[in-house]
């Protein structure tokens, strides 16, 4: 199992978090977490059924789909070993580039089919004949790059750093982006369909989530990310992972998952 992470060039940076390409992950059944920014997956191996949640019928997805932003886990089973090639979008960019709320009540991602048609299914035929790893997240870069006007993006956001010093809060993002808390509820609910305090969440467990299983405990990892106490921290696991953050660690030191991917746990029961 490989997976590559590449940043996005510097004209999507901003917009683009990431570029990634994972390879032979095996089949099994898995726990998708909820993450602060859309992802765009292109599938060239295997495939997934998505489940809203472990009882719900399921629907199988070949070619790929947009994962939009999501408040509690999704579940996937999937089949054969897995090539995927993966772009995580900020969420204005995501609004931008196929024009859908970033946040959706359904518990299913959106097919690529249904969001590009047939341009999806040529998108996916370039990556697939691309040579390499690299070469597959450049043209994936490239793709995004000819369908999205960074400087026309609205509603920009700052980077996960600037929002650590703002405590995550809802009034401190308000004042660095010159507006009430008011403006920025309504800005968000316009452009992007989500509330701020709903992405101020996800952004502070995102980054707590990275964090579990390293050299800090759980107690100086919870006020390292602006939460209160530890007692906070484990309220948010348990909301968006559905587990305290040590049977999440558990969960993942049983299964096979690469570190850069800490929002898909294996062996969900």
């Amino acid at each position: 199992m490989e997976m590559q992470i590449m940043p996005p060039p510097a004209r999507l940076r901003g917009q683009v978090r990431a570029l990634w390409v994972l390879r032979g992950w095996p089949a099994g059944r898995y726990q998708g977490l909820p993450k602060p920014y859309a992802e765009l997956i292109v599938s060239l191996a295997g495939s997934h059924c998505w489940y809203s949640d472990p009882g719900a019928a399921g629907l199988r997805f070949e070619e790929g789909w947009l994962t939009p932003l999501q408040a509690a886990p999704r579940y996937a089973e999937t089949a054969g070993e897995l090539h995927l090639v993966g772009a995580r979008l900020e969420p204005a960019a995501c609004a931008q580039l196929f024009g859908v709320a970033v946040q959706r009540g359904l518990g299913y991602p959106i097919p690529l089919a249904a969001l590009l048609g047939g341009e999806g299914r040529r998108l996916r035929e370039q990556l697939y004949e691309a040579p390499t790893a690299r070469r597959k997240m450049e043209t994936l870069a490239a793709w995004i790059g000819e369908h999205l006007d960074p400087e026309a993006v609205r509603c920009r956001l700052p980077e996960r750093a600037r929002l650590a010093d703002l405590n995550w809060r809802v009034d401190a993002l308000a004042g660095e982006l010159s507006l009430s808390p008011r403006g920025l509820r309504k800005r968000f609910a316009v452009e992007l369909g989500l509330s701020p305090k709903l992405w101020l969440q996800l952004g502070r467990f995102d980054a707590a989530l990275r964090g579990v299983g390293g050299a800090a405990g759980l107690a100086e990892l919870a006020v390292r990310h602006g939460y209160a106490d530890q007692a906070h921290m484990n309220s948010d696991f348990r909301r968006f992972c559905g587990q305290a953050p040590g049977e999440y660690l558990r969960l993942r030191n049983e299964g096979e998952a690469p570190p850069a991917a800490p929002h898909f746990v294996p062996k969900v029961r």
